[in-house]
């Protein structure tokens, strides 16, 4: 992956080359936009993002699938590049984060509101699956699929733009880290925190779509999503300042990925931490 930010940075042509065929890989191209804006500013990082946004708009034009899922890889995009601005301006993960997470609420409204019915544009996204699984099976044995409602389809959209966008960025950021600023990364990372406002925003917007029907709690995993970054990052403080090795981060990713009631424990311990600061009791094993 050094050798890949590396070949990023040389100049322009070859960013724009990775942005335009990254776009094959999860989070290449908009990492690659990411980097340039965070290294070299707003100018050069637009550029970038018109390269990788181009396999998007060739999706929209030629594709059989339909035009929701294009639109919203154009809009991660976008998103993705004005959250690496704000992140290089403010030099805060927290307001990056926040930002993020706003700008993927708009774009999946501004999504809904544009494209006409977004459940027949997910299906059609996703070729036709729940049409085949009725279809293909016995008439007799034939299940019965519902199709998900549009408040869940947008907050789907909305979740996956705000996970794929911090994905990016916290690979952009790491990048410029091994690039420039050896270690920058992990120690930045480690001290994550949201202030007490931010907090008690993401946790109200998340406990009131939680406590709606289960339609709505897609979007409430949208707007908990700082608080569970945060938590990922007290585990690895913790990880690191008691010296209990890589092993333990393995299970708790595994953890996070089959155990749902994880992630609700990281927001509720990102949450207590604004005013407890966990990582400041922790006393690092010598």
């Amino acid at each position: 992956m050094r050798a890949l930010a590396e070949f990023i940075m040389r100049g322009r042509v070859q960013a724009a080359v990775v942005a335009l065929l990254g776009s094959w890989f999860p989070l290449i191209s908009p990492a690659t936009v990411a980097l340039v804006c965070l290294r070299r500013g707003a100018t050069d990082g637009l550029q970038i993002l018109v390269w990788a946004l181009l396999p998007a708009a060739v999706a929209l034009v030629a594709s059989h699938l339909g035009p929701l899922m294009a639109m919203a890889t154009v809009a991660g995009l976008i998103a993705v590049y004005l959250a690496a601005l704000l992140l290089r301006n403010s030099v805060s993960w927290a307001y990056a984060m926040m930002g993020l997470v706003a700008l993927s609420t708009l774009a999946a409204l501004l999504l809904a509101m544009m494209v006409p019915d977004p459940v027949q544009g997910l299906t059609e996204a996703l070729g036709g699956v729940m049409e085949q699984m009725q279809t293909q099976a016995p008439e007799a044995q034939a299940p019965t699929v519902a199709l998900p409602s549009e408040t869940f389809v947008v907050g789907l959209i909305a979740y996956v733009i705000a996970l794929n966008g911090l994905m990016s960025l916290l690979l952009a950021r790491w990048w410029q880290a091994v690039l420039y600023n050896p270690g920058g990364f992990q120690a930045e990372f480690h001290q994550l925190r949201l202030t007490a406002p931010q907090s008690l925003v993401c946790m109200a917007a998340a406990l009131y779509c939680l406590a709606q029907p289960s339609d709505y709690h897609t979007w409430g995993s949208v707007f908990a999503l700082p608080l569970v970054i945060v938590g990922v990052a007290i585990v690895h403080y913790t990880v690191k300042a008691l010296k209990l090795g890589g092993h333990w981060l393995v299970m708790f990713y595994l953890a996070v990925l089959f155990f749902s009631p994880v992630a609700l424990a990281l927001t509720v311990i990102a949450f207590v931490d604004t005013w407890v600061n966990i990582r400041g009791r922790i006393k690092p094993r010598v």
